[in-house]
């Protein structure tokens, strides 16, 4: 199931070179942060639960990689792409953080054990291979769609959180943070592509028919830790997503993923 062949996902360490270099860029002043304080009556008391969830899920890197490495086997460049991509949300854990401390809040002793003690990576590969179109799909094909849908999610709650906020330095940094979520989405979308130059046919015709089946049933990585169901994260992640935002996800992955439906074996029914 899932078994990779012998074609890369991308040639060259270049691209890995390139994504690393802009996401080392884009917080030179992370220590700074925790100097920082904002005015809690100007922030909504859902954006402040939003980011004490999200906060806790981009602590949840370490659960996340293991479910990378599985689906990404034995691609050496992926698999170093986990290793990165676990650093750059651990950045975005430190930089939610120092927001709530920022506040006067803090996350608890609760929390953690809750999120650490959490059994997310047999979940989620259970979730994976129930939505798999097709069982010989390749895993990392599949974990590079999942992650295109996923990481924009992340851009468009961000956004959304910054909008809501009422605070222009704490709206600041959360743009800073869906920029760098769109940094993700796009590395996810250039890894697919190189992976779709050495695809046969067959396989091409699975990636639309696969976005659809994510788009259909979504479930961000807090669906897969229980700790996460019992402080409602994936509903606050998601209540941010107003008409307009859920109207701009619909329209940016139908674009992206449009041009691979040429390569359905009949485009019309699908």
């Amino acid at each position: 199931m899932g078994i990779h062949p012998p074609y890369p996902s991308f040639t060259t360490p270049d691209t890995i070179d390139d994504f690393f270099v802009a996401g080392r860029n884009l917080w030179p002043d992370l220590a700074d942060l925790k100097q920082l304080t904002y005015d809690r009556e100007q922030v909504p008391d859902e954006v402040v639960r939003f980011l004490r969830s999200t906060c806790l899920n981009e602590h949840g890197v370490a659960h996340y990689l293991g479910s990378y490495f599985h689906n990404y086997h034995n691609d050496f460049k992926l698999r170093f792409w986990s290793a990165m991509w676990t650093a750059e949300e651990y950045t975005h854990y430190i930089v939610l953080r120092r927001i709530i401390q920022g506040l006067g809040d803090d996350l608890t002793p609760r929390d953690f054990a809750g999120l650490e003690d959490g059994d997310y990576v047999e979940n989620f590969l259970a979730y994976l291979d129930d939505i798999r179109v097709d069982k010989s799909m390749d895993s990392r094909m599949l974990q590079l769609i999942y992650g295109v849908l996923q990481e924009y999610g992340a851009v468009i709650a961000y956004t959304a959180a910054a909008e809501q906020c009422n605070d222009e330095g704490m709206a600041k940094i959360l743009r800073r943070v869906a920029k760098d979520e769109m940094r993700h989405c796009r590395f996810n979308q250039v890894a697919l592509e190189a992976m779709m130059e050495h695809c046969s046919e067959d396989e091409k015709a699975l990636v639309w028919p696969q976005f659809r089946a994510i788009w259909g049933d979504l479930q961000m990585p807090t669906e897969h830790i229980a700790y996460f169901s019992e402080i409602g994260a994936t509903d606050l992640y998601t209540s941010l997503w107003d008409g307009e935002k859920r109207s701009k996800i619909i329209l940016y992955l139908s674009h992206y993923f449009q041009k691979f439906r040429q390569y359905t074996k009949d485009p019309a029914t699908t």
